[in-house]
Order: structure tokens, then C-alpha cells, then sequence
């Protein structure tokens, strides 16, 4: 990134304080979430604290506000006296949690967030969302501007480029969903299956609730106690058969998805049970997934057929090997925000002269449109209109032309300026707006 040592942007003191799961616990970030009904009032405080234009982000992970003042520094000493007012506590007590970035390295935060690239998850899906949700409700009360809606749709723009762009979201990392997506790379169509779960463990159950997200036609549920496969029924909000876990060889024949998550001296299937239920199947692939230590499941039923075996060691091996993969496009997805700041604070640098090249385009035409009138009435009024059309034409090619080697110089300079050239470049333009126009 080439931004020629710029710690601050042109249009604005751009702020954004908070606290994530890398700096403070939940206990502590919990104290900034704040329900929506007092979001309007809390903006109101941001205004009142000298924020210009605010969006306040909060996640399971982060608490954050993005804002723009006059003043930073007395900006970000109001808003530790606010959060003082909402935790009750004096602001020694956080403040060790709580960052504070400025200028580029709040545009590089918010892009790399959003892009979910500072995620507990790396490449989790959900932030981007979370954060459109938070910037809508920005807009609704009224709080943001032309920067800070410039600023998040740009990084709406960049997370889409970086998940389109790189692998940093592709292959699942969790158990749960791994073991899902092998279920689904063995069935074209998951939707009409039926999966049965032994044992009551907290992965199994997260795993049928990836199932549930299917639509998987049946569930049944083998357990020592029908209160725990009650509460699991509860909890993924499904219907299931409930049965004893004595009748799982019964079952077996039946489903096409087996989770085994049970506590057990010895193996709960065995290779000549799968063997027997695979006749009765005739043949028909079945999926075990095996996520209880000791194994419920004898690893000779793999010998048989159509049988698909993943325990918890083959699972964690695809999330680490998923990880590995996702780490290495880290590297890809920073180059794209970047770019995409890069190209953000250049198309910003452009706005600050377009009044100027506006105006001095409006008098050159003003000019033009003006000496025209008068020669149409006099000089050139024995010429047909159109005759007159080319002449108007030639005229607007002439001053196009004339004005386009200034314009575009203008553009580089400013482009590829220091922070204290730009300021300076702009009192440049101001001067030589005034010079066409007064």
C-alpha cells in the first residue's frame, strides 16, 4: 500500500474506538452492548460527546463506534466519560481494553473486519452482515454522512472482493459442520435422507443441528433417558423419534446417517453389525460419523462396502488442514484491502477538487454559451441551425480539450500527495477557483 506516509485522511478526523475478544472477555464487552431501544439515545450522546457522524457495531465479538470529529483527541476523552455513564465504572477499569485508531488504520480496521479477517472465526461468514445490520440502523437514526456512507459501502465492496477473490471462506473448520459436509458429499440429496443419533453429547447434538438446517426427512434419537433426547428434541426444534439405545440395531437399517457420541466400555457397532445391516440395506451407502472418545464404532466397518467411517481424529484433521488453507489466503486478502484503500482514499482525494473542476468547467461553459448567443444573433445568424449545431459542437470539443491537460494534473497532484501537500493543494484550488470566478 502505497500512501505516502498519510497517518490521516483528507476529509475528515475518522475515529473508531472498542474493544473485541483479542482485548477484553465477554464479561467486559458485554457491558458495551446495548439493546436497540437505546440506540437513538446514545447517538444522540455521540453528537453531544462532538461526533459529526457515528455507527455503533456490536457483535458477539466487538463493540465498536466509527466516527468523524473536528477533534479527535477531546472526541475520544467524551466518549471515555460515556462509557463511563453506561458501565458505572471509572474508565481506568477498561480503558486497558479499549483501542482507539485514527485516520488509515481505522479504514484498514473496519475493511478487514467486515472482510473477517479480525474474527474469532477467520473467514466466518457473519460479520458482514452483522455490520450492514448496524450501519442500517445508523441510517435510520439519521447519524451517518457522506464519510461514513462512503466509507461502508466501500468495505461492503471489499468484503465481497475478498470472498470471491480468495479461498479465506471456503472449507468448513468446525467438527460439526465438517462432518455435515461429509454427509452431504455422499448423498446428492440430503434433504430425503434420515440420521439417527446415539448418545446425547454436546457435539452430536450441534451436529444435528446442522442436519435440521437440511431438512432432513427423519431424526431418530437412541438414548439411555427420554428427558435428555426430550431436551435435545427442544433444542434443534424438531420433531424426533425418541427410542431406547438397547433398540439402535433396529434403527440401523433404517437411517442413512449414523452420530455416535455415546460414554461406552466397548464398541456400541461393530464390523459384523454393519455387515448385517448392510445386506438388510442392500447395499445402500451409509455414513458413520464417530465422535465419542473411547470410538463407538469398531474401525473394521470400513471392510464392508458403501460404509463411510470419520471419527474425531479425521475431522480435526480437516478442520486443521482447513485452517492451514484459510491462513494462507490471509496474505491474499490483505493485498485486496489495500488495493481497495489505496483506491478508496484516491477516489476521495479526486472529491475534494470536484467542486473546484466543477466550477471552472460551469464558467468556461457559462463563457462559451454566452459568446455563442451573441454571435448566432449577429455575426452567424445568416447560418442554418444546423450549421450552428456544429459550431456549438466544435466549440464544447475546443474547451473540453482546452481544460482536460489542467484538470487531469490537478487529479495527480492531489493523488499523489503527502497529508500536509494536500492541504496546501487545496488552498491551491480554492485560489485557483477564485481566479475564474471573482
Amino acid at each position: 500500500m502505497n500512501n505516502k506516509n498519510r497517518t490521516n485522511l483528507n476529509f475528515g478526523n475518522l475515529i473508531v474506538i472498542g474493544l473485541n475478544h483479542k482485548t477484553a472477555p465477554v464479561e467486559t464487552r458485554e457491558l458495551f452492548s446495548l439493546p436497540q431501544t437505546q440506540l437513538s439515545a446514545f447517538y444522540d450522546r455521540l453528537s453531544e460527546a462532538g461526533a459529526h457522524e457515528s455507527v455503533y457495531v456490536s457483535t458477539c465479538n466487538r463493540v465498536e463506534v466509527y466516527m468523524t470529529a473536528e477533534d479527535s483527541e477531546s472526541v475520544v476523552e467524551n466518549i471515555k466519560r460515556l462509557m463511563e455513564y453506561y458501565t458505572k465504572f471509572p474508565h481506568e477499569q477498561f480503558m486497558s481494553s479499549v483501542y482507539a485508531k485514527f485516520g488509515i488504520d481505522a479504514v484498514k480496521h473496519l475493511f478487514s473486519v467486515s472482510s473477517s479477517l479480525d474474527s474469532m472465526v477467520i473467514g466466518e461468514n457473519e460479520i458482514v452482515g452483522q455490520i450492514k445490520e448496524s450501519y442500517r440502523r445508523a441510517v435510520e437514526c439519521g447519524t451517518t454522512g457522506i464519510i461514513m456512507n462512503r466509507l461502508f459501502h466501500r468495505a461492503f465492496a471489499t468484503s465481497k472482493r475478498v470472498r470471491t477473490k480468495t479461498d479465506i471462506s471456503k472449507n468448513p473448520l468446525s467438527i460439526a459442520s465438517i462432518a455435515v459436509e461429509k454427509a452431504k458429499s455422499i448423498f446428492s440429496d440430503i434433504s430425503s435422507r434420515s440420521a439417527l443419533l446415539i448418545g446425547a453429547g454436546e457435539m452430536g447434538e450441534l451436529i444435528l443441528k446442522y442436519l435440521v438446517k437440511e431438512n432432513l426427512r427423519k431424526i431418530i434419537i437412541a438414548n439411555r433417558t427420554i428427558e435428555s433426547a426430550e431436551r435435545i428434541c427442544m433444542d434443534i426444534d424438531y420433531k424426533a423419534e425418541i427410542i431406547n439405545i438397547t433398540r439402535i440395531d433396529q434403527a440401523l437399517s433404517d437411517v442413512d446417517i449414523v452420530i455416535s457420541s455415546v460414554t461406552a466400555p466397548h464398541h456400541v457397532i461393530t464390523g459384523s453389525d454393519i455387515k448385517n445391516i448392510m445386506f438388510e440395506r442392500e447395499g445402500k451407502p451409509i455414513c458413520l460419523i464417530d465422535i465419542a472418545v473411547p470410538r463407538n464404532i469398531e474401525p473394521s466397518v470400513t471392510e464392508t462396502e458403501n460404509v463411510y467411517l470419520y471419527n474425531i481424529d479425521n475431522l480435526k484433521s480437516i478442520a486443521d488442514t482447513n485452517m492451514r488453507g484459510r491462513m494462507k489466503e490471509i496474505e491474499k486478502a490483505n493485498s485486496i484491502i489495500d488495493e481497495d484503500i489505496d483506491e478508496f482514499i484516491s477516489r476521495n482525494d479526486e472529491l475534494l477538487i470536484t467542486p473546484t473542476i466543477a466550477v471552472i468547467k460551469n464558467k468556461f461553459n457559462e463563457i462559451r454559451e454566452n459568446e455563442l448567443k451573441k454571435y448566432k444573433n449577429k455575426k452567424l445568424k445568416h447560418l442554418s441551425d444546423n450549421d450552428f449545431r456544429l459550431i456549438e459542437e466544435l466549440t464544447f470539443q475546443i474547451m473540453n480539450k482546452t481544460l482536460h491537460n489542467p484538470i487531469m494534473n490537478l487529479k495527480k497532484q492531489i493523488s499523489g500527495s503527502s497529508e500536509s501537500e494536500s492541504d496546501e493543494l487545496k488552498m491551491n484550488t480554492k485560489f485557483l477557483e477564485d481566479i475564474f470566478t471573482k
